[in-house]
Parts: C-alpha cells; sequence; structure tokens
C-alpha cells in the first residue's frame, strides 16, 4: 500500500527572506503591504495540495508550511513512500533543505516535484528529487501511484480563515473551489499560460458543477458550525468561458441564495457580462489585470475601463486591480501618468509588479535572445528574486534595479496617501451597492443587498482608527464621511461596536508592535489527514485558524519562533541562491502554441 506525503515549503526561519511576495500571505505581501497595521492578513493554504489529497486513493497526509522540525517527525511517523512537494521558483532553496532532510528520514521514499517551481531545468531539480511533475497534478499522481486516471475529479473542503487587520481575527472562513487551470489568453509574462501550453484545464466542466461545489464546503462548513462568509473561486480568467458562467448564473438565480465571491476576470471576459449580471452570480471582489496602457495584451480589449469599473462598484463589486512597471515603452512619468489614471478609477485594491519573466515563457526567452539581463545578473539571478519585487532586465529609463523599485515602492505609497486602507475602500463600495439595490426588483439581489449592508457595517468600528492614523488629509476627512453616511444608512453603533471603536487606537499600536517583533508572524501550520485515523477530525472547519500563526489559538507557534530566533544563524533559507539565466534558459517547460488557441494571443507592443 502506497502512503503519500504531500507538503507545502517549510516556514521560513527568522532572517530569511520571510517578506518575500510569493510568500504564504496574498494580500499583505503582494497588494495591502504599504497599507500598515491596516493591511488584510490572511494565509492562504496551498490548495494543490489539498486536490491532489482528495482525488487519489492511498492513506494522505498534508503539511501546509510545517517547519522542519514537524517535516521530520512526520517522516518518522507516517513513513511514505511518496513525498510531494509544491513550491514556486522563488522557495527552490527551501526545497533543497527539505530534500537533504527527506533523503536522510526516509530514503526510501520517492519525492515528487510539483508546482510553479518546476519551470526551473531538470539540472536543478533532477539531484533533489526521484520525479518531476510538470503536468496538471491529479492525473500525474494517480498514474504514478498505479491508480485509475479516469475518476471525476472532486473538489476538497479546504477552507482558510477570513483576513483580520488591527489583530481582529473573525471566528468565519472562507470557501475555495478551483474550476480549471492554466489560460488561453496568453500573455508573454505568464507562466500559468505557458505552463500547460496555453490550454485551459477543466476541472468544473459545468456551471452546476461549479454552483453545487460551492454549496457543499459551506454546508460541510455549517455541519462543523463554523460560517463560511465568501468563497474564493480560482479561475485564471472565470468569464472568459462564457457559456459555463451563464450557467452558473442560472443556477444562483434558481438557489435564490446569494453568493458572496472574489474571483479573476480580464477585460475581455469582463466585457461579455452587464454589471448586474455578475452582481447576480455573487461576485463582490475581481481581480483584473490593467498592465500598462500600452502593453497590448488581448485580454485588455473590450468595454472602456470606466464603464466597466463605476458599473460593477454601482453593483457592489469592487476591483482589484494589477499594474506591471517596466515595459520598455515606460519612463518615470509615464509610469506615475498611468497610475494616476489607475487611481482615477478607484480600484478597492492595487497590485504594482515590476516587469520580470519565469523561466519558460517567452518573455524570459525573448530576454535571452536580446541580453536583456542586467549586467550583473548575467552570471547568476537570485532565484528569491523571481516574485515581480526586483528588476533583472535593462531598461533604457532607468539606470540602475534601485531606481525602478524605487518607483514601485512609490506606487504602493501613493495608491495608499490617495485611497486610503482597503477595508476602506471595500466598505465604501459595498455600501454604493446596498444603496442601489435594497428595492431592486430582483429577490436575489434585494437578499444581495443586506450581505453587502453587512460587510460594509463590520468595517464600521475602525473607521475612526482609520481616521486617526490616515495617510493623508483626503484619507481621514474619507473616512469620517463614510463612517456619518453608515450611521445613517444602517443605523448607530450598538455597544460592542463602540467597545471595538474604541479600542481600535490600542490595537492599532499593538498590531504595529506585533508586526515589528515578528514572533506572531504567520502562517502557522495544518496537517490534514485523508483516509486513515483521525482524518474527521483533522478536517474540521475551525483548525485552518491554525494557519494565522501564533496570534490565533496557537502557542506552540510561538514557542517555535522564540527558539529559532534564538538558535537561528543564518542558514541556507536566507542565502542567496544564483543561477545563470543561461542555465535557466535550458527549462522543459514552453510549447509551440496549439492551433485553437492562437486566436486568444497577441505580443505585447515593446
Amino acid at each position: 500500500m502506497h502512503r503519500l506525503l504531500l507538503t507545502s515549503v517549510v516556514r521560513p526561519s527568522p532572517g530569511a527572506r520571510t517578506q518575500s511576495p510569493l510568500a504564504s500571505e496574498l494580500f499583505h505581501s503582494q497588494i495591502t503591504r504599504a497599507q500598515g497595521p491596516f493591511s488584510l492578513r490572511q494565509v492562504v493554504r496551498c490548495w494543490a495540495l489539498d486536490y491532489l489529497a482528495e482525488n487519489v486513493e492511498c492513506p494522505t497526509v498534508v503539511l501546509h508550511y510545517p517547519s522542519e522540525e514537524e517535516l521530520s517527525e512526520e517522516l518518522r511517523r507516517f513513513q511514505p513512500t511518496h513525498v510531494g512537494i509544491n513550491f514556486v521558483v522563488p522557495t527552490f532553496g527551501e526545497v533543497e533543505r527539505m530534500s537533504a532532510i527527506i533523503r536522510a528520514r526516509a530514503p526510501d521514499a520517492n519525492i515528487v516535484l510539483g508546482g510553479y517551481g518546476t519551470v526551473l531545468p531538470d539540472e536543478l531539480l533532477a539531484p533533489l528529487s526521484d520525479r518531476i511533475c510538470r503536468e496538471e497534478g491529479i492525473g500525474f499522481m494517480r498514474r504514478e501511484l498505479g491508480e485509475r486516471t479516469d475518476r471525476p475529479i472532486v473538489a476538497p473542503h479546504a477552507p482558510i480563515a477570513a483576513p483580520r487587520m488591527l489583530s481582529l481575527q473573525p471566528e468565519s472562513v472562507v470557501g475555495h473551489l478551483t474550476a480549471g487551470l492554466g489560460c488561453p489568453n496568453g500573455c508573454d509574462f505568464c507562466a500559468t499560460s505557458q505552463y500547460f501550453g496555453r490550454r485551459y484545464e477543466r476541472f468544473s466542466l459545468r456551471g452546476r458543477d461549479i454552483y453545487e461545489g460551492l454549496l457543499a464546503t459551506r454546508r460541510r462548513a455549517e455541519r462543523d458550525g463554523v460560517e463560511m462568509s465568501s468563497f474564493i473561486l480560482i479561475d485564471e480568467d472565470f468569464f472568459l468561458h462564457e457559456a459555463r458562467a451563464r450557467e452558473f448564473l442560472d443556477c444562483v438565480r434558481e438557489g435564490a441564495e446569494p453568493m458572496s465571491l472574489m474571483g479573476f476576470g480580464s477585460i475581455r471576459g469582463l466585457s461579455k457580462f452587464t454589471a448586474r449580471e455578475i452582481a447576480e452570480m455573487g461576485f463582490e471582489l475581481v481581480w483584473n489585470g490593467y498592465e500598462g496602457k500600452r502593453a497590448g495584451y488581448l485580454k485588455m480589449r473590450g468595454r472602456p475601463l470606466p464603464e466597466i469599473y463605476r458599473g460593477l462598484r454601482q453593483m457592489g463589486c469592487a476591483l482589484l486591480s494589477s499594474m506591471i512597471i517596466g515595459f520598455p515603452y515606460q519612463d518615470t512619468a509615464i509610469i506615475r501618468e498611468e497610475l494616476d489614471e489607475l487611481l482615477d478609477l478607484e480600484p478597492a485594491m492595487m497590485q504594482c509588479l515590476i516587469q520580470f519573466a519565469f523561466p519558460g515563457t517567452p518573455l524570459f526567452t525573448e530576454a535571452i535572445a536580446k541580453d536583456r539581463h542586467r549586467a550583473r545578473l548575467r552570471d547568476g539571478v537570485d532565484l528569491r528574486s523571481f516574485d515581480g519585487f526586483s528588476a533583472h532586465f535593462e531598461h533604457p529609463s532607468f539606470a540602475s534595479p534601485e531606481a525602478l523599485e524605487a518607483v514601485q515602492e512609490e506606487a504602493y505609497r501613493t495608491d495608499f496617501e490617495r485611497l486610503g486602507p482597503s477595508p476602506l475602500r471595500l466598505a465604501r463600495v459595498w455600501l454604493e451597492g446596498h444603496r442601489n439595490l435594497r428595492f431592486d426588483a430582483a429577490p436575489g439581489l434585494r437578499a444581495r443587498a443586506e450581505v453587502l449592508r453587512g460587510r460594509a457595517r463590520q468595517v464600521l468600528p475602525s473607521l475612526r482608527t482609520m481616521a486617526r492614523f490616515a495617510p493623508s488629509g483626503a484619507v481621514k476627512e474619507s473616512a469620517l464621511a463614510l463612517r456619518r453616511e453608515l450611521i445613517r444608512e444602517t443605523g448607530s453603533l450598538s455597544p460592542s461596536e463602540r467597545a471595538l471603536e474604541a479600542a481600535g487606537p490600542t490595537l492599532y499600536r499593538l498590531t504595529e508592535a506585533l508586526s515589528k517583533s515578528g514572533l506572531f508572524e504567520p502562517p502557522g501550520s495544518l496537517r490534514v489527514l485523508h483516509r486513515m485515523p483521525g482524518a474527521e477530525e483533522s478536517q474540521h472547519t475551525k483548525r485552518v485558524h491554525g494557519l494565522q500563526g501564533a496570534l490565533r489559538h496557537e502557542p506552540r507557534h510561538l514557542l517555535r519562533a522564540l527558539r529559532s530566533r534564538l538558535t537561528f544563524s543564518g542558514g541556507s533559507g536566507a542565502q542567496p541562491v544564483l543561477v545563470p539565466p543561461s542555465v535557466l534558459a535550458r527549462s522543459p517547460v514552453g510549447r509551440e502554441v496549439p492551433e485553437d488557441a492562437t486566436d486568444a494571443v497577441e505580443t505585447h507592443a515593446s
């Protein structure tokens, strides 16, 4: 009988590059990173591992963000025949350490590497592993274990804790479902698109599959006595698959039960639907690519941006907009001009990344062919810097990488100073949606209005603190104005809300101090069992709060953090991992564009 251990990379040791923008926290690492104590803190589990564990037949243990000590103990206790490690390029150094631990503790186990880190060439990965998965992982792992490959894919119950702010952790959780992998848009920088040869790998064939999967994970949370307040729907461009999305819309209308979704959609995909239809589906936050105005990607074609942003905001759907800087046509003035235009659209959240390229993408191939890598990187680029926060390429307008990186920092700071904390911006969108939909003729949209009212109300106790510690006078006035509007529209503060409001300044300073100490920083670990004793208890919804770290009733994480801080002496996780671009160019990923995908691809204009 096979025994499968699936694990993310180990938690970084104190002193390592713990704030990598590709760390376990999406919001705080990449999006709200400049917002201080108002930053949203939410650990995102490695859902690929949960999908694999749910869809094989042998006894399986999943470890999310274990320490090296926890990994060693699991190897001793479980004695797996196979160990699968999911990683990305910046965490290659952790994989090196983990491989050595596995070889020492479980020498007979087969090490299988998977995830987007496998865009790295075999000469780097083969010494650390027995097998490398560079395809959809469920079919691969079933073949590896000698199991049937024709069984349907089942979505796991894999929630995460709701985001916290000012050290206040909600009891509710966020559900998850992956509808598919890959993207046919074919942007030249995108590892996701190139990894699957610009093809889309469907997990959910129908819109009804998505709808019923979301309801199933919500019912499981309810049985565990936990509120599932919203969902994350993983799909690179959900709205691009119009027929399936419309079937999902029909299901939501028939069910008359409002959804609360975060998902991903390009301008091209969003333009296939009205703002009202997107609201009826239940989307409260959509992540879209703003990129650069002259980037020329096909996914950016569609209805005018002001029309899309305004329409969605009126329906209570906020935008998380991703901008890229460092295109060859950009200089500082152009970047600031494009940023101004984006901020005028009032996105609730903003991501700003520097143009770079993973091995296997057309952009990386072009960079090698045109010798675009900076001179000092040609002998070795640090793999930890493949994160969108480091400038790899020579640029006609930026003499040094530090100059472009400074503009990136300025962009995050400008976003915060002009528009304020993201919870403030989200609450304003949700209140606008409540106003516009509360008397709507459609029962589903009237129900949505009540959900949006509750969402906005949750931010109310923190608004005075946002005003007190605002980064600008405009943000202070915005916070106070929203407080007045919320009270006028939804009623006075309750006694508990007043208590929270009074505690706000103290919580702000406490959060600031805890963040500086680093002792309570996420992630914590999560151990989940499948098809073995204790599996049901390990999958209990409440246990996912442990991922939020020592601050969330996980005192053992604090003890480990203290011990690590006392003993850490700068191990390999803190050291650069230098590989020449010429070696990375030997990535086996990157395939010819299939004939049925060419209409979705357009090279960006340099």
